[in-house]
């Protein structure tokens, strides 16, 4: 599903750093820039703004929530490190890091960690209710019905969303067609798509799109379509 090789394969999240690195400072209007020349440990990322809600969608905002340690015992990405972040939860230490080691710190967390939105406890839950409607979930039931999210592969899912959405930076291929998850357009059903490679069985008998305007509203509580094209604005309401 995803297109990348190196180096043709374009780091958005590379982009955005030196766009945003650019913030830091100000500007007048003759051009000159005056940048901050505070330490490196005054900054913190709070978000990558890399794939779509990877971290809201599977780790715990919730401090306290036990979140990932290495072999040792010992906290990844602790926020006790800097001042401007002390925040002591998954989604927080998962941004703090950097890109190239998630798949090595975060992968336990992201599929069968003890949070209720790992992907493990996603498909536990919602199993019994995607199949009532017709869908076939990635995941199979090793105990029926299964009495927790142990008694649950998703060794199907994790093949087919974590090459997608891990490391969490968003790829671009220019060889290949643009739509995420290739790269990201401003109209792409990002989350509809993203909910289908983790929750659904793709090739056969799903596709990528296969919940486009099933989770998410197509009308209001009118019954009136929403707008499918930029800007996303509906008529002026005239009040009766």
């Amino acid at each position: 599903m995803k297109h990348h090789s190196f180096p043709s394969t374009v780091l958005l999240g590379v982009a955005a750093v030196a766009v945003l690195a650019s913030c830091g400072g100000s500007s007048d209007d003759t051009g000159t820039f005056a940048f901050s020349t505070a330490a490196p440990e005054a900054f913190v990322r709070v978000d990558r703004t890399g794939q779509p809600a990877l971290a809201a969608a599977l780790l715990s905002r919730t401090d306290g929530v036990p979140a990932p340690v290495d072999q040792f015992g010992r906290a990844i990405n602790p926020g006790v490190l800097n001042a401007f972040n002390r925040f002591d939860n998954q989604r927080d230490a998962l941004n703090r890091g950097n890109p190239i080691n998630d798949a090595a710190d975060f992968a336990f967390m992201l599929t069968r960690g003890p949070q209720v939105n790992s992907l493990a406890n996603y498909h536990f839950k919602l199993g019994p209710q995607l199949r009532s409607l017709g869908l076939t979930p990635c995941s199979t039931e090793t105990v029926v019905p299964p009495l927790s999210s142990a008694d649950v592969n998703i060794d199907t899912c994790v093949a087919q969303v974590a090459p997608v959405v891990v490391p969490d930076v968003m790829t671009y291929n220019p060889n290949a067609a643009p739509g995420w998850p290739n790269g990201r357009g401003y109209d792409d059903p990002v989350i509809d798509r993203l909910l289908a490679a983790a929750l659904l069985r793709l090739g056969a008998p799903h596709g990528l799109n296969d919940l486009v305007g099933v989770i998410n509203a197509t009308q209001d509580e009118t019954a009136t379509p929403l707008p499918s094209a930029f800007p996303f604005l509906r008529a002026a309401y005239a009040a009766p």
